[in-house]
């Protein structure tokens, strides 16, 4: 993890256990992460994250868990943070989250990603592969290609 990762996750953590009414409304937190400098799309990551850090202390005393689900959030590899970039791996964690690709299409994503990687891979090249996967499992990857519905 990277120290701004680690720094971010640090200023949303104080912030929420603070000031419990950012958790119902996120904006003002979003606004003045952002003007230090962070990207909102990755504040929003890191909410998210907190969010369900969060939920699995209140249900950790639950007698049965259900199964584990991909939750979207993962750690990029060595090899996936030279090669895949930032924008691409959002792309990719945006089509988990919207229910479009699954965990497992999302790691043959990465795979044929990093077997093309002469240069960062980008968002465009990230969509057509994504597309090529969908279609390969016989869904229509049209979702994949729309960069509008996954705001």
């Amino acid at each position: 993890m990277s120290d701004t990762w680690l720094g971010l996750l640090h200023a949303v953590t104080g912030r929420l256990l603070a000031e419990r009414q950012l958790r119902l409304d996120p904006a003002p937190l979003v606004e003045e992460l952002a003007a230090d400098g962070y990207e909102p799309a990755d504040v929003m990551l890191a909410l998210a994250w907190v969010e369900r850090f969060f939920a699995g202390l209140r249900h950790e005393g639950a007698a049965e868990p259900g199964p584990v689900a991909s939750s979207g959030l993962r750690a990029r590899t060595a090899e996936e943070l030279v090669c895949v970039s930032p924008g691409a791996f959002g792309l990719l964690l945006r089509l988990e989250h919207a229910g479009v690709i699954d965990a497992a299409a999302r790691e043959e994503i990465l795979e044929r990603a990093l077997a093309v990687c002469d240069d960062e891979v980008g968002e465009e090249l990230i969509r057509a592969i994504s597309r090529d996967v969908l279609e390969a499992a016989g869904r229509d990857g049209s979702a994949a290609d729309d960069p509008g519905a996954l705001h």
